[in-house]
């Protein structure tokens, strides 16, 4: 359909592209203009989004055509977009010339419009001029500018209609009907010059050249109406016209400008008003040079000032940093010291059992008779372990299953997969949003590693690497080489790919989470990780009851999200096509941050405010998913704050910070009695 709109909002996307948002007002249709209701019509926003809006003008009206925005919060985008001319009303400034002579002074006008803006004059009697050029001032106020003002048409009875915007009446043109003459709106000096070259042009077809008098322009005049009834003869009348109406009013004047000048000069009492005025104009100019050089004198001795504070201050600095280096120098030679009197200790102890051993040899050997056992058993613990070696090479296809261009058929393959992991699917698209928002999903329960598989099966292409977490796993490095293949050979693999590689650190909370995990994921977010260069590599984690774990850091949920994805029946399938996603899909985009949502979360949860980072992100994920806002709510709740209520306060905090929660089914409490139980 094709529509009339008025521009709401112009802005710049991401990339820096402009966009803008456009209301529809009306339907243009052969006979009647049909209103439209914008918020029925055009959901979600009662607005239609205009992509690459070079062209837009806040508040201008501008001739369209709706086609569907598959995928996209407004469903509908602009096509094929033209510019209004709209029609000024400036009747009541009368006729044409005298509208002329308005807009070379200045009017202020109620209608929109940017820097410049092209609109017809509606001139008495009933007559469009146009289209103009105004440029807008900076007092708020238009001007006539432009080129090509010596030729203007000028069309009479012309079609105009009105929409109404904001409840104000805009007018413009609907009709494409020739002029029905041509007007000279230029400067007085070029009209009159035009005036009289069309004089001399008749005078010369008539066979008669001479210099032009005030008497011989009114004939020439007189000849131009027997020329015919034209646009360019009506064109010259009016330039006759106007230049006749100058000679009137100034060529006495002008005759006699340089006399008068001269006479009023020598009159005493205009002289010594002149005197006076120079001498007041002289001080004017003293007084105005005297301030100014006041002022700068003022800036330059604030600076001095300024400069004087900032040496100061870094003398300061400076003296502060000599006195903790002597300290520390101090501090190291004491250190030195310590350790020279404890290595004289230990060698004098060593010394001690090595005579003791050989005053007794008897005995010595009767307890490595006794130890054997366990020394064999410790032995063959360790010689069994393997070692890392040189990394394994991993080989994952730089293409590989159905490729996802939208949400329902991202929905669709991670449904499938899960149920043929036998997971619950209600949980994957927030697995997604949590890859999407560069966060590390960490899954919980029976269900975590099935989850986790299922979602490298539907939307990585079953691109997938499990790093089975050890106890001694002390540090991020234990992570990069290990048997079959570690961190470092995902990255190598994960390079060339157009997609994302999951990489899962399985039992991540049988080692310290403080000292492995979560120095790896604030190196990545910086940029120093060795697997930083990989775009597409994304890490997951699931955690793990038992005996062996450790408690979670709070400081976790700064980079990750907790999920607890349910079991679910087994489809009975064997296996499923695998699903990948192109790093530059728009699945991966962000949305926008759902600021109240996030402000309401830290109302009720105060404990929580430095997690409003994290919340933003993970937020503007979850809004490209769903658009139901409580669904983003609960996804927040579950994912991040009650994860770190349960690892970072106590007891005695919880069950207060519960109190200010309304929880009247108790499920709030439920969720956060089964995290404590996972992560504490």
């Amino acid at each position: 359909m094709k529509l009339v709109g008025v521009v709401q909002w112009k802005t710049r996307d991401k990339t820096g592209n402009p966009i803008a948002g456009v209301r529809p007002l009306v339907e243009l249709q052969k006979a009647d203009w049909r209103a439209v209701d914008a918020d029925d019509e055009f959901p979600s926003q009662g607005q239609v989004f205009w992509p690459n809006a070079q062209s837009a003008v806040e508040g201008a009206l501008v001739i369209f055509r709706a086609e569907p925005n598959l995928g996209q919060k407004d469903e509908f985008k602009v096509v094929d977009p033209k510019s209004v001319c709209e029609v000024l009303d400036l009747r009541s400034y009368g006729t044409a010339v005298d509208v002329r002579a308005a807009l070379a002074s200045g009017i202020k006008v109620s209608v929109p419009m940017g820097t410049t803006a092209r609109v017809f004059a509606w001139c008495k009697p009933d007559e469009l001029v146009g289209p103009i050029e105004l440029t807008l001032g900076t007092n708020g106020s238009v001007k006539l500018s432009g080129a090509n003002l010596h030729h203007l048409p000028a069309s009479s009875g012309a079609h105009v209609r009105s929409v109404m915007v904001d409840r104000s009446e805009r007018l413009l043109r609907v009709d494409d009907s020739a002029p029905s003459r041509y007007v000279d709106w230029d400067d007085d000096h070029l009209v009159l010059r035009r005036a009289l070259e069309a004089a001399v042009r008749v005078e010369k077809q008539a066979g008669r050249e001479k210099v032009l008098t005030k008497k011989q322009i009114e004939d020439a005049a007189r000849a131009l109406v027997t020329q015919g009834v034209g646009p360019d003869a009506q064109l010259d009348r009016y330039r006759l016209e106007r230049a006749l109406a100058l000679l009137e009013d100034t060529e006495l004047v002008t005759s006699q400008a340089s006399d008068l000048t001269e006479l009023l000069r020598e009159h005493p009492a205009i002289k010594l008003a002149l005197d006076a005025l120079s001498a007041k104009v002289r001080a004017d100019v003293e007084q105005i040079a005297r301030d100014d050089l006041e002022q700068q004198l003022a800036r330059e001795r604030a600076d001095l000032k300024t400069t004087t504070e900032s040496r100061d201050r870094a003398k300061a600095q400076l003296d502060a940093s000599e006195r903790e280096v002597r300290s520390a120098e101090e501090r190291l030679t004491e250190l030195r010291s310590q350790v020279a009197v404890a290595g004289s200790e230990i060698e004098a102890a060593v010394d001690a059992r090595v005579l003791a051993a050989l005053d007794r040899p008897l005995e010595l050997l009767a307890e490595v008779g006794v130890l054997r056992p366990l020394l064999g058993a410790v032995g063959s613990r360790i010689s069994t372990n393997p070692t890392a070696g040189a990394p394994t090479n991993i080989h994952w296809p730089s293409s590989r299953g159905e490729d996802i261009k939208d949400k329902a058929m991202l929905r669709r393959m991670l449904t499938n997969a899960a149920r043929v992991r036998g997971v619950e699917p209600s949980l994957m698209l927030q697995l997604h949003a949590s890859v999407s928002a560069a966060l590390v999903p960490i899954t919980l329960g029976p269900s975590s590693l099935s989850a986790l598989t299922a979602y490298a099966q539907g939307a990585c292409g079953g691109r997938l690497l499990v790093i089975h977490v050890s106890p001694t796993a002390l540090q991020p490095r234990d992570f990069e080489e290990v048997p079959g293949g570690g961190l470092l050979a995902a990255a190598r693999a994960a390079m060339d790919v157009d997609g994302v590689s999951l990489v899962i650190l399985e039992g991540a909370n049988r080692s310290p989470l403080e000292a492995s995990m979560l120095p790896l994921l604030q190196m990545s977010e910086a940029g120093l990780s060795p697997i930083s260069s990989a775009r597409g590599l994304r890490i997951a984690a699931t955690l793990v009851a038992g005996a062996t774990t450790v408690p979670v850091t709070s400081q976790l949920w700064s980079h990750a999200t907790a999920i607890y994805p349910e079991p679910g029946s087994n489809s009975g399938q064997s296996a499923i096509s695998p699903g990948t996603i192109s790093l530059s899909s728009e699945l991966f985009a962000l949305g926008d941050v759902p600021t109240e949502v996030v402000d309401a979360l830290i109302d009720v949860w105060p404990d929580c405010g430095e997690l409003r980072p994290v919340l933003g992100r993970f937020g503007s994920a979850l809004s490209r998913l769903y658009d139901e806002e409580p669904r983003v709510t609960e996804a927040l709740l579950h994912g991040l704050i009650l994860p770190y209520v349960a690892t970072s306060l106590s007891a005695e905090e919880q069950v207060d910070a519960l109190g200010r929660v309304e929880d009247k089914d108790g499920a709030i409490a439920l969720a956060l009695r089964r995290l404590r139980r996972r992560l504490c």
